[in-house]
């Protein structure tokens, strides 16, 4: 029979408790909604809600085991199993703070390895914190071993396409050979990189279609990024006119060409110089190369209208 005293003295314990763990969870939520970078804010959002479930699970604990066990029994492995959660939930949201203080995402460089690292560690943390429970509830984790090691097998084997994206994933965010907003060259499709993810890129094309592209096929394909070192695209021209033709006249009419291309319109650019080259004596013409640049990939085609126009 619980004695009134008790009663009260454990009732106050839990409510206490329940006031205290709603005051921290409300002031970490107010922090971080201010906080937008720091230490201070890797700090609140490590330790702010794990704290509210501490000081939920302990004064609940101390409340039934010591003041009110009739009124219900807490086993000792289950408060140290929850502890053993929080304790896992705790170090889970310290490793993903460093990472987002570390690789924050609207930095292109340092952001792209952010997401590929808080993937492996949610899968490592999670993976032996789930052991550690299971042990301190003295459940047998051998067979689970066991069984975990043969499904593994079986996952790896069943889902290697995957495994493979995520790992192709991982080599381009180390490489970097193109960032978000390049033009580039891939599976023999030309556009914009829209998005890097852990498992697929996806590109807009010319067309304005959007292809999704596994990091496998592009971790193992040439990749041309036609925005890096410069942005200008490399245009080369091939023209043929009849023979006899003056091949100054060719020459000056063709460097004119681009000259009005210049004046009328921002498709060009000046970053390298305009050659116009006598190639080769074709079979019912004379053959010359244009070289030029249009000023960004995207103005590619509409550069080589303007000049043939």
């Amino acid at each position: 029979m619980v004695e009134l005293d008790e009663l009260f003295v454990g009732g106050g314990i839990l409510l206490i408790g329940l006031c205290a763990a709603i005051g921290v969870a409300l002031l970490t939520h107010i922090l971080l909604r201010h906080l937008h970078r720091g230490v201070t804010r890797l700090f609140v959002n490590s330790f702010g809600y794990p704290i509210a479930g501490y000081i939920l699970a302990t004064t609940t604990y101390v409340a039934y085991h010591t003041y009110m066990p009739d009124l219900l029994t807490i086993d000792a492995k289950y408060y140290t199993a929850l502890i053993v959660f929080l304790g896992v939930w705790t170090v889970y949201r310290i490793c993903m703070s460093v990472v987002e203080h570390i690789f924050p995402a609207e930095e292109q460089g340092l952001g792209r390895a952010g997401p590929i690292l808080k993937f492996a560690l949610r899968v490592v943390i999670w993976g032996l914190g789930v052991m550690m429970i299971l042990n301190t509830l003295e459940i047998n984790i051998t067979p689970l071993l066991a069984g975990a090691g043969v499904a593994g097998v079986a996952v790896a084997l069943a889902a290697q396409d995957v495994l493979g994206n995520i790992f192709g994933g991982a080599v381009l965010y180390v490489d970097t050979p193109f960032r978000v907003g390049d033009w580039v060259k891939v599976s023999g499709q030309f556009g914009e990189v829209l998005q890097i993810g852990p498992r697929s890129t996806r590109i807009k094309t010319l067309d304005s279609q959007l292809m999704t592209i596994p990091n496998s096929k592009i971790a193992g394909d040439a990749v041309i990024n036609f925005s890096a070192p410069q942005e200008y695209m490399l245009i080369r021209l091939k023209i043929g006119v009849a023979y006899g033709s003056d091949v100054e006249l060719v020459k000056k009419t063709m460097k004119d060409a681009v000259d009005n291309v210049f004046a009328a319109t921002p498709y060009l650019s000046h970053d390298e110089p305009v050659e116009a080259n006598f190639l080769s004596f074709g079979a019912s013409s004379l053959n010359f190369e244009l070289v030029l640049c249009a000023a960004k990939p995207l103005y590619y085609y509409a550069a080589i209208d303007a000049v043939n126009w």
